[in-house]
């Protein structure tokens, strides 16, 4: 008998894929009904392992899929939407990019009426040996850092962020609710709601701390020197947003300079081009630099992935398109104090 047929190939690591599960599941107890949304081009074992490990708890899954979507951000089909209506959950483990950017998205939320858990673009790699890997005790030590982090944001009148690729930029931040960035950053995620009872959110990696900066106040430069969602894997040369009076005003660079713009101009709309998005820094010391994907770099430890488009915290800068790209080793300011130099935290 040869090997193959023996031990089965290739090796699977499924072991390490549900114990990488375990955290995210860690609250869903019997009666509770999660909606796993995929598509063809994700690899089976991963939402096979979250159903399993949802199954596992005594909790209600059930998968929809499709036929992997045309690009990031584009709309999930309606009969997706009407899934989710009797969803306490929904756990988005597709190959293009969801978040809440979307119409589709958008409404597939308000449909469910309870948390999205984004874990698209997830890879076996990263789940076994990325930010995946994620223990309780390393999420105790990305809260405790994500609290002091929020409690800046949530205090902080002026945020600037600088990295040695020329990135320069800088924005006003406040006018939340107070505690609003300490109480998100520093509450451990897929826990259960207090008031309600059910399910909450989180995100797989777990590992940010992002602020929507005021609209029309972000002036100054972001350069994109890793990658972004358009156009995907490890970028050859660097990108530049020029931002004035919370606009993009002109992306500089060469080939996914060209790309960048051509896909904002083809897939967004007016209000794709406003910062809106996010300034967001990773908190994660598990995610791997050798991962060309956007899941894994946004929550590298001391990079920034920064957003031009919608804008879910403030709700006042709305648009059909949201664009991430990463800049690695990043300083980051919030009024006087230094948050994090070169990619090295400093509170």
């Amino acid at each position: 008998m040869v090997m193959m047929e023996r031990f089965g190939s290739p090796a699977s690591r499924i072991m390490s894929a549900m114990k990488s599960f375990q955290i995210p599941v860690r609250s869903v107890q019997p009666g509770d009904r999660l909606l796993v949304i995929t598509d063809d081009a994700m690899d089976p074992l991963i939402w096979q392992c979250m159903m399993a490990a949802i199954n596992e708890k005594g909790g209600e899954a059930v998968l929809c899929m499709w036929p992997r979507l045309p690009r990031h951000f584009a709309d999930v089909p309606q009969m997706a939407i009407e899934a989710a209506r009797g969803a306490d959950v929904i756990v988005a483990l597709t190959t293009t990019a969801m978040s809440n950017s979307t119409p589709g998205s958008r409404a597939m939320r308000q449909a469910c009426g309870g948390p999205m858990w984004l874990m698209e673009e997830l890879t076996m790699e990263i789940l076994t040996d990325g930010g995946g890997r994620t223990t309780m005790a390393d999420i105790e030590e990305i809260c405790a850092l994500g609290r002091k982090v929020g409690e800046l944001q949530d205090k902080g009148k002026k945020i600037r962020v600088q990295a040695d690729n020329g990135t320069d930029l800088t924005a006003e931040i406040g006018g939340l609710e107070p505690g609003f960035f300490a109480n998100w950053w520093g509450r451990i995620p897929f826990g259960r709601n207090p008031k309600s009872g059910k399910l909450a959110g989180g995100t797989w990696p777990w590992g940010e701390a992002h602020v929507e900066p005021v609209p029309g106040t972000a002036n100054g430069k972001v350069v994109w020197d890793v990658t972004a969602q358009y156009p995907p894997g490890r970028w050859k040369h660097p990108v530049t947003l020029v931002i004035e009076n919370g606009r993009c005003v002109d992306i500089q660079g060469k080939t996914e300079a060209d790309q960048v713009r051509w896909f904002v101009t083809t897939y967004g709309d007016e209000n794709s081009w406003l910062v809106g998005g996010e300034i967001s820094i990773g908190l994660n010391k598990l995610c791997q630099k050798n991962n060309d994907s956007v899941r894994e770099w946004k929550k590298h430890y001391g990079a920034m992935h920064f957003g031009i488009g919608h804008g879910a915290d403030r709700g006042t800068v709305n648009s059909i398109l949201r664009l991430e790209g990463i800049t690695d080793y990043i300083t980051m300011t919030i009024d006087d104090t230094v948050v994090c130099e070169k990619g090295q935290f400093k509170i």
